[in-house]
């Protein structure tokens, strides 16, 4: 059987490699002739949110909290991201600003749920890197959608 550790923070890191930088990556070489500015800005999503953020916040919770994640909070926070980045994803590449500030909303549950995921923590200097990190993520999430407002308007 898997260490209880290990397996809370496997399905961050399957997703986050296989769909995020992998994924990522084979959209990279797919337009890399065709780019245009919405793609390349999917496929840097892909890479450092869903890959990249989804293997540190997952993993990250299952290695530093003080009691190995049980399964509500593994998937709470796996299903809230995953909806959250696809929703951003489409409601960004349909120019669609309600959509983006429904799923912006999603991913900041996330967000939220990983960090009472770790109120406890085993590392306290890796504890506050995480949470600092958390934040700039949460910051970052609003930006983008102030940027999605400003670009496409409220509608």
């Amino acid at each position: 059987m898997m260490h209880p550790r290990l397996s809370a923070g496997a399905p961050f890191v399957v997703v986050g490699a296989v769909i995020g930088i992998i994924g990522g990556g084979a959209t990279a070489a797919a337009i890399a002739y065709h780019a245009t500015q919405p793609l390349v800005w999917m496929v840097a999503y892909l890479v450092l949110v869903v890959g990249v953020m989804q293997i540190v916040f997952g993993a990250g919770q299952a290695w530093l909290a003080a009691e190995p994640p049980r399964a509500r909070q593994v998937w709470g926070p796996w299903v809230l991201f995953n909806l959250g980045s696809a929703g951003v994803i489409a409601g960004t590449l349909c120019r669609q600003t309600q959509w983006v500030a429904v799923a912006t909303a999603v991913f900041v549950l996330a967000l939220a749920w990983f960090l009472l995921g770790l109120h406890r923590c085993r590392y306290r200097g890796w504890g506050i890197a995480y949470r600092v990190l958390l934040a700039l993520i949460l910051v970052s999430s609003f930006i983008g959608l102030l940027i999605s407002v400003f670009s496409n308007g409220l509608a």
